[in-house]
């Protein structure tokens, strides 16, 4: 199995180091992958790399660790935020809770207390990519669509979070006909464009039911599902246990 990824971020030098060389991370199956010493800087390295988990620091210059990690969770929901700061301001901790941090650290630093959360990140990143390889179907990546296909499909993944996102509103943005659109998507993707957006809107809620402390009501928000008990009847459906039941299983696996 691959290592995960993790990045380092804090703009003391000898603060990363001590986190790179103190925690074992081989032994964790994780691999740093990369360190910067602002929240900027690591805006413009991310797109190489891409890693499954970042440990930052909240006093930076430039962009700090607070407004590093709002960026990075609007625009990479699954990487998972790991503070770890000097602050002990409950505020500070409030903030990062309402931003979807996974986890918040205190200085200095705590070995085993890093190794604790990284183990347990690392088995919620392995449970979630579990959950969604047995449920979704990505695309294979050697196979080649349509120009159509493909403008539908990243149309799909950037407003599925709109509830009135459909075959119809899709099409209209296409210009092209519905019934049309239907066939070459149903021909080239052997699933019609219904459920394509319906098992998406599942997959990304799975991923926000395992690194996010949101309700069931705000996860259907967020995912384009503007009733929640109609979403907990989908969910059951397609993952074959309640949210309820998938949340539990999070919580043992963590």
């Amino acid at each position: 199995m691959d290592k995960m990824k993790a990045f380092l971020v804090d703009d003391e030098y000898l603060e990363r180091t001590l986190l790179r060389y103190s925690v074992p991370w081989d032994e964790l199956g994780i691999e740093i992958v990369g360190e910067a010493e602002s929240g900027e800087e690591m805006m413009k390295k991310i797109e190489s790399v891409i890693p499954d988990i970042i440990f930052t620091d909240i006093c930076m210059p430039f962009m700090d660790g607070l407004q590093l990690s709002k960026m990075i969770k609007e625009q990479y929901s699954d990487v998972e935020v790991v503070i770890i700061t000097g602050h002990r301001d409950f505020s500070y901790a409030k903030r990062a809770i309402h931003i979807g941090v996974s986890e918040y650290l205190l200085k200095p630093i705590d070995k085993q207390e890093v190794i604790d959360i990284s183990q347990k990140i690392k088995n919620r990143i392995l449970n979630k990519k579990s959950s969604i390889q047995s449920f979704g179907k990505p695309l294979p990546a050697d196979k080649k669509y349509s120009e159509l296909v493909t403008h539908a499909i990243k149309m799909i993944e950037t407003s599925f979070s709109n509830s009135e996102l459909s075959l119809k509103t899709i099409a209209e943005n296409l210009y092209v006909n519905p019934s049309y659109l239907c066939r070459v998507f149903k021909h080239e993707m052997n699933e019609n464009i219904t459920d394509y957006i319906l098992h998406l809107r599942i997959s990304r809620s799975i991923e926000y039911l395992s690194s996010t402390n949101l309700k069931a009501y705000e996860i259907a928000e967020k995912v384009g599902i503007n009733d929640s008990h109609y979403f907990s009847i989908l969910f059951k459906k397609y993952v074959g246990k309640s949210i309820q039941e998938y949340k539990k299983m999070c919580s043992v696996s963590a």
